[in-house]
């Protein structure tokens, strides 16, 4: 059994990889967890969000996809 971790993709980076693992790791697409990130750089937060994508860039491990978000439609199940 397999258990889902938190990292990020690099082989799908437009920075560093931390959308597309966050997109994974909750089953998203990786283009509404870019748009959430690119919005919060524009708005005005308390805290700024370009901290947090560098502290999650730092401490996430680097890793491939879990699932594939089409399945392949040549693949035969066995």
């Amino acid at each position: 059994m397999t258990t889902k971790q938190l990292h990020r993709i690099p082989s799908e980076a437009m920075l560093g990889g931390v959308s597309a693992g966050l997109a994974d790791y909750f089953g998203i697409d990786k283009v509404f967890v870019r748009l959430f990130f690119v919005l919060m750089f524009i708005v005005p937060t308390p805290f700024p969000v370009f901290v947090v994508y560098i502290v999650l860039w730092i401490i996430m491990p680097k890793g491939e996809r879990y699932f594939e978000a089409r399945p392949d439609p040549h693949h035969q199940p066995r």
